[in-house]
């Protein structure tokens, strides 16, 4: 019981070694996952397109680049096309003369114009857009009015006359108002028809497609000239505001005329006929590159998993989550720069989710850290310390307290926390600044000393102290403390749980300080980390069954086999089976371990009789599953899963002494006999199977142990040992086998004594069940060299 104490609380100190830090990295990986699926989700919905939106306006504003001047607006704060006011109608063609006159390259008329009640206003502009001939285009501009679907408004063809034709999409914003995309051309009465914009910026045939406005340039910088400036600028003679020549103009109205204000990102409201400018102005730059989310996220999703793959450090790894971070605004910053449109909300999404779930995590690791009725941190947190300062020198001192869960019994709830910081209160005699760390009945700390004898007469000086009782809640209570010590000797997250392990080794009486030796650390960890191991290795098929043959004397041929496990580990080699089983009991896995080698051993018979050759089968039974009704539910489910005839199968019981209860094993293996197995007492004359076992519990069998049959030929007590039991085995009607021989002369000897089988190298060694296959005509006659 205190191995297993030992083992428990070193594991539960240890969390794994390196299983731990593979845990971790599956941890960040799975947060990962996650963290990808949510915002793949939130991409799917574009829940994070208005974040985009605002992104793209920050970056409009910081880009300030320049136009290339070679778009000019003209535009009038009244409305040219009102029918009710067809006298504009002249300054719109004497703007369009004077335009011609200046030698403007292209000129687009983003106005539409109904026939009016005045022909001759309506013929003076018809004769000044025919002068400009194939060097203007006129838009038609589709709009969205009250009540009404989307419609094409059109310029009347009585003025229109025979020119080109683009089109303006006045209703293509989103939610804002804005228009971050436009179309490279319209279908308009089934033919496709560029845009404004694409039209602006040189494209010279209608295409299909969408393409990214960069609004990055700054809108000061666009040539504006007001529709009546132009007008008197020919009457006064003074153009020096005005260069024209060459260059493409947009006639439109500006952000005073009613209804026409645009929202401009990077700017205040202005004209509607902005937006095609910037458009054309993108495609002059060719700053048309749009790279989405599904472009952005997963460069992103890469870069943090190679952090978390390759940065394993902690120290590291948080280095590489911050440069991370640092590119998101370095890229902003230069794709705003060079015109690069970018979806980064959704890796700022995937970023602040990780980051989230990482946060809850290391919350909730806090939180467990800490012993919520002291306050104090736990032992979990030492290991944390020790490992976050590299700590490779000093000692490691847990201190055990004694009958701990008892006095915790008699206390209130309101006083248990209050004993145990009394009891760090004294350990801080010495250093009153000494970090102590609670977890049950452990306290523990760290100690710089290298020195183990210095150390060890401290803690002798701490005992002292604690002769005294405390006081707590009214009562006086006595204390009983002892202390653990390991060196961290470099490895402080092995060393702690030697320490633990060294304390659950200590008694106030014999042992008060005892100090861990340093050459168990791989033990240790392989031994605490055994219970996954052990299952691993099943699944592996690294821990197997083999059988050496039991022979009956009577007739010289084999009576049946035992079946014993093995483990071959890929790392460690071939693993005793006595320390492993022993381990298997501390772990608590002796049920699964037996489930499996039962599993095997009786396929295996089964295999065996449906070849011809019916023997007995013998499966080791450890003692300490006779204190549970499960052994036998085990034993039922293995025998009808594998349809082995219960008769042939025999169950070897093992250190019978540690039987705790005889009445309750008794029901147990009577309950086992039921389902018409045997029952064998393993290792009989030694102090592990005692008589007083053989006389209460059912037996059908008694091996006679290896102590007295490897003395048979030589020590007349061991011949005198084997034949009384042989005799008593006869009596009882029971059968006795000799186990451990490994002479054959001396096969002779136990046909004296009366033993009915014997078992031991001198006739093979164990056997795969392959070769026990090989050897189904086996007889006393054959070598035992070619057994195995």
């Amino acid at each position: 019981m205190g191995g297993t104490r030992i083992l428990k609380a070193a594991e539960a100190i240890v969390g794994g070694g390196r299983a731990l830090l593979s845990r971790r990295l599956f941890e960040r990986l799975r947060h990962l996952l996650w963290a990808g699926l949510i915002t793949l989700a939130t991409y799917g919905v574009l829940l994070f397109e208005p974040v985009d939106q605002f992104l793209w306006l920050i970056q409009s504003r910081i880009a300030d680049r320049h136009p290339s001047g070679d778009v000019v607006f003209v535009g009038s704060d009244e409305a040219l096309n009102d029918p009710a006011a067809p006298e504009r109608r002249y300054k719109v063609a004497a703007a369009l003369d004077e335009l011609d006159r200046l030698g403007v390259g292209k000129v687009f008329l983003d106005v539409t114009f109904e026939t009016s009640d005045n022909p001759a206003a309506d013929a003076r502009l018809a004769r000044a857009i025919a002068d400009l001939g194939p060097r203007i285009t006129l838009v038609d501009r589709i709009v969205e009015e009250a009540g009404r679907d989307r419609m094409l408004r059109r310029t009347s063809p009585d003025i229109a006359s025979a020119v080109g034709r683009v089109v303006s999409d006045q209703t293509d914003r989103n939610f804002f108002g804005f228009a971050w995309e436009i179309h490279y051309g319209y279908e308009v009465d089934g033919s496709l028809v560029r845009s404004l914009g694409a039209a602006i910026g040189g494209v010279s045939d209608a295409q299909q497609g969408r393409f990214a406005i960069d609004y990055g340039f700054n809108s000061r910088e666009i040539p504006v000239v007001l529709l009546e400036q132009l007008i008197s600028a020919q009457s006064k003679n003074d153009y020096d505001d005005i260069d024209v020549t060459g260059k493409t103009v947009v006639v439109g109205h500006s952000n005073y005329a009613g209804g026409t204000p645009q929202l401009i990102p990077g700017s205040t409201n202005g004209p509607a006929s902005f937006i095609d400018i910037y458009a054309g102005e993108t495609l002059k730059s060719g700053r048309t590159t749009y790279l989405r989310g599904s472009l952005v996220l997963p460069f992103f999703a890469a870069m943090l998993l190679l952090a978390v793959m390759i940065a394993k450090p902690r120290k590291r790894r948080w280095t590489a989550y911050f440069g991370i971070v640092l590119v998101l605004p370095v890229v902003f910053v230069l794709s705003a720069k060079i015109g690069v449109r970018l979806e980064l909300a959704y890796a700022l999404s995937l970023l602040a989710t990780y980051g989230a779930l990482r946060s809850r995590v290391r919350w909730k690791r806090r939180v467990e850290m800490v012993n919520s009725e002291t306050g104090l941190p736990k032992l979990r947190a030492l290991e944390s310390r020790l490992i976050r300062d590299k700590t490779g020198s000093g000692h490691v001192v847990i201190a055990k307290i004694q009958n701990y869960e008892r006095i915790l019994k008699t206390l209130r709830s309101d006083d248990k926390g209050s004993y145990v910081l009394k009891l760090v209160d004294r350990l801080r005699a010495a250093d009153p600044n000494l970090a102590i760390y609670s977890d049950g009945h452990h306290l523990g700390w760290h100690v710089a000393s290298d020195d183990t004898n210095a150390v060890t007469d401290h803690l002798e000086g701490l005992r002292a102290i604690f002769a005294a009782p405390v006081q707590v809640g009214g009562f006086s209570v006595d204390v009983g403390i002892t202390f653990g010590v390991a060196a961290i000797d470099d490895d402080p997250t092995v060393r702690l749980a030697a320490a633990v392990a060294a304390a659950e080794e200590t008694s106030e009486a014999h042992n008060p300080i005892a100090v861990a030796e340093t050459g168990s650390q791989s033990d240790l960890l392989w031994d605490i980390s055994l219970r996954a191991r052990i299952d691993e290795a099943m699944e592996a098929g690294e821990i197997y069954c083999v059988y050496q043959p039991k022979i009956d004397l009577a007739s010289k041929s084999i009576a049946g086999v035992e079946a014993l496990v093995r483990w071959h580990d890929p790392a460690r080699g071939f693993i005793s089976p006595q320390h492993f089983i022993q381990q298997c009991e501390k772990a608590g896995r002796m049920e699964h371990l037996t489930r499996y080698v039962l599993q095997s051993a009786c396929s295996a018979g089964q295999l065996l009789h449906f070849r011809g050759r019916v023997i007995s089968m013998a499966v080791n039974l450890s003692a300490t599953l006779l204190g549970d009704m499960r052994i036998a539910g085990i034993v039922r489910n293995v025998l009808q899963a594998t349809r082995f005839d219960p008769a042939y199968l025999t169950l070897e019981i093992t250190e019978t002494a540690r039987i705790s209860d005889h009445t309750v094993a008794a029901s147990i293996l009577e309950e086992l006999r039921s389902l018409g197995v045997k029952i064998s007492m393993d290792d009989f004359g030694v102090g592990a199977a005692s008589f007083e076992a053989f006389y209460e519990l059912p037996f059908d069998e008694l091996k006679i142990d290896r102590l007295f049959v490897a003395n048979m030929a030589k020590d007349p007590k061991a011949r005198a040992i084997v034949s009384s039991i042989a005799a008593m085995g006869r009596e009882a009607r029971i059968t006795v086998v000799a186990e451990g021989l490994e002479n054959p002369q001396d096969i002779v000897l136990f046909e004296e004594a009366g033993c009915q089988q014997v078992q031991g190298f001198a006739f093979s060694r164990p056997l795969s069940l392959s070769n026990l296959l090989e050897y189904q005509d086996f007889t006393l006659n054959r070598p035992a060299a070619n057994m195995v």
